[in-house]
C-alpha cells in the first residue's frame, strides 16, 4: 500500500506558521474551522435517544455509542474520530483496520442533544457502514492521508492535522518558510480567484463534477478553481435550499452582493483568523454592515443587531436538526428560508465553471443518484451517449454509462461500459461491484468472485458484493470462506438484517 503522498508535497503543517504569527496562530486554532476535525479524547457529552424510522436505541457514554433494539440486535462500538466544529454540531467517525465509517449519531450542539446522523432519518436499518472517502474529510480536516487502491482506507492518523490548516487558504508553505518566498494571501488575489479560495469548501451546488485527472483535493489557493472541479445549480435562479455549506450560493443572491459586485466577499464580514467574542458579537457585525449602509441606515430605527432580521438562522436541508445562518440577507427575518418544493429543475453551470457535454451529464447522473427523479436520469443518459465519441477513454464517464444501463436492464451494454471503464481505471468499486453481479447472473461465477474480492479490498464493508460472495461461495461449496466474511462484515454493520 502506498500513501497518496503527492497531494502532500510542498506542505508544511501550521507548527511552521507559529513562528512568525503566533497571535495569528493562536486565534486562529480557537475558530472553529481550525477545531472542525480530530481525535476524540476524553469523554464525549452522555445520552440516549431513540430512532423512531429504525427502532433503534443509542447510549452514548465516554467514547462509546451502546445499541439495541427489541429483536436482539444490540452491541458498542469505539468512536475514534469527530467532524464538525461543534458550532452547530459533530458528527463521528469509526475505525475497521484503518478503514473510516461514519457513525448514525450526532451530537446536535444547539439542541444540546444526541440523535441520528444527517441523511439517516428515514432509514429503517442502522448504519455503520457508510465509508468516509477522502472527499469527505477535505473540508473537514488538513491533508487526508487515503491509501491508494481504497475507497476509505487511511494510514494512522487519518489526516495530517487536525480542522482546517493555514495552507488550505495560503496554499503550500514550503518555499515560503525555507526560502522567504511569496505565499498566497487571499484578500490580495483578482475577485474570482479571491472567492475560490472560500468557495473550495462553502459552494454546495445541486452537482459537482471534477475536471478529468482533477479532484477538489488539488486545487491550490491562487488558481482557478474551474480547473479542477465544476459546480452546478438549478438555472431558474430560484433561490437556493439553505444548506450546511450553501453560503456562497446564498450570498450571490443578495441584493447586498448584486448591488456590490466585487467589492463584497466572504472577507468583508468575516476575519478567518478570529471570531467575535459573544459580548461583541453584535457591534462585530453591525461595524460590517455600516461599512455600506452608514449613509442610508439610521441605527436608532432599526436597533443595534442587524443580523437577527437581515441574517437569520434557520434550519438546513441536509443537516439533520442544525441550524445555520441564511447568508441570502433577507429585507426582514419575516422572509421565509426558500427550499425548493420537489420538483425537477434544469442544471446550469456556476459562473465561472467550466460545462461541456460530458460534463453537464455527469452532474445529472449525480443529481440521478441523490433525487431519485426519472428526469435527470434520462437527462444524464442523454448528454452522456453524446459525449461519447470525444470521451470514450473517461472511466467516469463510462462506469456512469455503465450505470444507467443496468438500471434499465441493458446487462450486456452495461457490462460493455463497465468492462472499458476497469481497463481505464482498475479498481473503480461501482464499476466491479455492478459488473460481479452481472457476470454472475451470466455463470461466469469465477470473474463475478474476483470482482467482488477486489472491490472488498478496496472496503471491506460494501453489502451488495460481501453478499453476492456469500452466496456464490456457498453455493460452491466453500462454507468456511462463506462464514468468515459475513463474519467480518457483521462486525463492521451488525444490523443488515433490517432494511436499506
Amino acid at each position: 500500500m502506498i500513501l497518496l503522498l503527492a497531494m502532500q508535497l510542498g506542505f508544511v503543517g501550521s507548527q511552521s506558521c507559529q513562528g512568525c504569527h503566533p497571535n495569528i496562530y493562536r486565534s486562529y486554532k480557537a475558530t472553529p474551522m481550525a477545531q472542525s476535525s480530530g481525535k476524540v479524547e476524553g469523554s464525549l457529552p452522555s445520552g440516549s435517544f431513540r430512532h423512531a424510522a429504525s427502532g433503534m436505541r443509542y447510549r452514548i457514554s465516554g467514547s462509546a455509542v451502546e445499541f439495541e433494539r427489541s429483536e436482539g440486535i444490540h452491541g458498542r462500538r469505539e468512536i475514534q474520530y469527530f467532524i464538525g466544529s461543534g458550532a452547530a454540531g459533530r458528527s463521528f467517525l469509526t475505525q475497521h483496520n484503518g478503514y473510516l465509517f461514519q457513525a448514525p449519531v450526532t451530537w446536535y450542539s444547539q439542541a444540546q442533544r444526541w440523535d441520528i446522523s444527517p441523511g439517516q432519518e428515514h432509514g429503517r436499518r442502522m448504519r455503520w457502514d457508510r465509508p468516509i472517502e477522502p472527499n469527505c474529510l477535505y473540508c473537514h480536516a488538513s491533508r487526508p492521508r487515503a491509501i491508494s487502491g481504497s475507497q476509505n482506507r487511511y494510514g494512522s492518523p487519518p489526516f495530517e492535522e487536525d480542522g482546517i490548516a493555514c495552507e488550505r487558504c495560503h496554499g503550500p508553505g514550503q518555499a515560503h518558510t525555507g526560502g522567504g518566498g511569496p505565499i498566497v494571501n487571499p484578500s490580495k488575489l483578482a475577485p474570482a480567484l479571491r472567492d475560490d479560495v472560500c468557495a473550495q469548501c462553502h459552494l454546495t451546488g445541486e452537482a459537482r463534477v471534477n475536471r478529468p485527472g482533477k479532484q477538489l483535493a488539488l486545487y491550490r489557493p491562487g488558481e482557478a478553481l474551474r480547473d479542477s472541479v465544476s459546480f452546478f445549480v438549478f438555472e431558474d435562479d430560484r433561490p437556493a435550499t439553505l444548506k450546511a455549506t450553501s453560503h456562497v450560493e446564498k450570498l450571490a443572491r443578495s441584493r447586498c452582493k448584486i448591488s456590490s459586485g466585487d467589492r463584497l466577499w466572504c472577507g468583508s464580514c468575516h476575519d478567518p483568523h478570529e471570531v467575535p467574542s459573544t459580548e461583541n458579537r453584535v457591534a462585530w457585525f453591525r461595524t460590517k454592515c455600516l461599512a455600506c449602509h452608514d449613509d442610508s441606515v439610521e441605527p436608532a430605527s432599526h436597533g443595534a443587531d442587524c443580523i437577527v432580521c437581515h441574517m437569520p438562522r434557520a434550519p438546513v436541508a441536509d443537516g439533520g436538526h442544525g441550524v445555520l445562518t441564511d447568508h441570502s440577507i433577507p429585507r426582514s427575518r419575516d422572509n421565509p428560508v426558500a427550499v425548493l418544493e420537489k420538483a425537477v429543475h434544469r442544471l446550469a453551470p456556476w459562473p465561472g465553471s467550466h460545462s461541456d457535454t460530458r460534463t453537464l451529464g455527469l452532474a445529472y447522473a449525480e443529481l440521478a443518484l441523490t433525487a431519485g427523479e426519472p428526469f435527470y436520469e434520462a437527462e444524464a443518459f442523454r448528454l452522456l451517449l453524446e459525449a461519447l465519441p470525444e470521451s470514450g477513454s473517461d472511466p467516469e464517464l463510462l462506469t456512469r454509462l455503465g450505470w444507467l444501463h443496468h438500471k434499465k436492464g441493458q446487462f450486456e451494454r452495461a457490462a460493455t461500459f463497465y468492462e472499458r471503464a476497469l481497463a481505464i481505471r482498475p479498481g473503480d468499486v461501482v464499476a466491479e461491484v455492478n459488473l460481479g453481479t452481472i457476470y454472475g447472473q451470466g455463470g461466469r461465477l469465477a470473474d463475478a468472485i474476483r470482482l467482488w474480492q477486489s472491490a472488498l479490498q478496496r472496503n471491506p464493508a460494501l453489502t451488495e458484493a460481501a453478499r453476492n460472495l456469500v452466496t456464490a461461495w456457498t453455493a460452491l461449496g466453500e462454507e468456511e470462506k462463506a462464514k468468515a466474511l459475513s463474519k467480518t462484515l457483521l462486525s463492521i454493520d451488525p444490523d443488515l438484517d433490517g432494511t436499506p
